[in-house]
């Protein structure tokens, strides 16, 4: 059995981002059984300058400029945990590799590992677990001089970062690294377990994004749910894809035929999105389709409640050959009929549970199939095969295996 222990995470995305995000995700389940740290991704010189009128940013300020008041709580319904900030950063991306690199990044992970130092001495903390996740460029794991050593340094991949544009650059050569220089290693496909498995020569483990169950437990069939304001708008049933609108993800020429084969239906997307991808390929002047933006994690279950299918109209390419979805297993635990094209292993395992599609003329079959099957039975199994999905379900496999690590055992 484990000790009693604290965990810290960190990643790319910040603690205080109010969407679907993995590791925030991973952090509100531990929350809920252990004292989390999430050191918040540093802001650089360059993020001063973009955010400097944002009200989360600017509370942050004595704690990036002078090293205080570094501590905040940050609360998710009945979860909380401590964001840690740490102090300015330099920004070094754009630099090639060579000494300059070298130099600023040493720099860079000193102002991670000075706030990780300084909240294991502020704290008290004993025992704790550090969790990489898909951040290999800064803090890919805790360094040998560190007093207090973790159970375990865990650093997980998240996509194909060779595929990321804007962190493949450094992050590549960095991601292997860190690969090598964990205790635990995990991925969230199989793909991606298995090509890194390949190059370090190590075991990957799979462990794959799961749901807020209880978040999104029936969401289809509660009365409870408000009918967001947006459905006013809308004199068709919805259709609902949640998540990015990714240039390098979706398949636009099926999203637009969508709209046309089911034109007595609205189209919705829900989440963040470029303009310039929209205007390029000419979704913007479609009736029928609609990108309102971003929600918090929180109202997502409503805007399921009120649509009739759920949507991942992915293409297949090299990038998403390595993704599990995060939004798949909050789709089905709410219990709405999903259609997905058929991009990857990991998707291809859900065929008992969803429709998937290997052509645009299936797509297009088996959304109108979903329209029809509505039945309680596919509504149970859909979403008996989320709970199973679920971020506890992930946390119990994660300490296994660290209580395998420290019992000197091979992982």
């Amino acid at each position: 059995m484990l000790p009693n222990y604290d965990v810290f995470m960190f990643g790319l995305t910040r603690s205080d981002f109010h969407l679907s995000s993995v590791s925030v995700a991973w952090a509100k389940e531990w929350a809920k059984t252990h004292r989390v740290f999430y050191i918040d991704r540093p802001y650089s010189l360059k993020d001063v300058r973009q955010d400097w009128k944002v009200p989360t940013f600017r509370r942050k300020l004595k704690a990036l400029f002078l090293g205080t008041n570094r501590y905040q709580t940050i609360t998710f319904g009945e979860v909380s945990f401590i964001q840690v900030t740490p102090r300015i950063s330099i920004p070094i991306n754009f630099l090639p590799e060579g000494r300059l690199y070298q130099f600023l990044n040493r720099f860079n992970n000193a102002m991670v590992y000075q706030a990780i130092k300084k909240t294991i001495r502020d704290y008290e903390v004993k025992e704790y677990v550090f969790f990489n996740s898909f951040h290999p460029v800064l803090a890919p794991f805790i360094p040998k001089d560190f007093s207090v050593q973790p159970l375990a340094n865990i650093y997980q991949s998240l996509d194909e970062i060779s595929e990321e544009p804007y962190i493949a650059r450094h992050g590549i050569a960095a991601e292997e690294m860190a690969m090598n220089g964990c205790d635990i290693a995990i991925g969230t496909s199989t793909r991606l377990c298995e090509r890194h498995a390949a190059a370090t020569n190590r075991k990957v483990h799979l462990l794959a994004n799961a749901a807020d169950f209880k978040t999104f437990e029936n969401a289809s069939q509660r009365t409870d749910l408000v009918k967001p304001k947006e459905f006013d708008l809308f004199s068709k049933p919805v259709i609902i894809y949640t998540g990015h609108y990714s240039d390098l993800r979706l398949d636009h020429e099926l999203v637009i035929r969508l709209t046309k084969e089911f034109d007595a239906y609205d189209i919705l997307f829900v989440g963040t999105y470029e303009a310039k991808d929209l205007e390029k390929f000419g979704l913007t002047t479609i009736s029928n389709l609609h990108f309102i933006g971003p929600r918090p994690i929180e109202q997502l279950p409503a805007y399921l409640r009120y649509s009739k299918v759920a949507i991942i109209p992915y293409a297949s390419n090299y990038l998403t050959g390595g993704i599990y979805p995060l939004k798949i297993n909050e789709y089905l635990a709410a219990g709405i009929p999903v259609v997905s094209m058929n991009f990857s292993k990991d998707i291809a395992g859900f065929n008992h549970v969803i429709y998937l599609a290997n052509s645009h003329d299936e797509f297009i079959e088996k959304v109108k199939q979903a329209l029809v099957e509505n039945t309680q039975e596919y509504l149970a199994a859909r979403m008996a095969h989320a709970e199973e999905n679920s971020w506890r379900k992930r946390i119990e496999k994660l300490e296994n295996l660290v209580l395998k690590f420290n019992r000197g055992e091979a992982v």
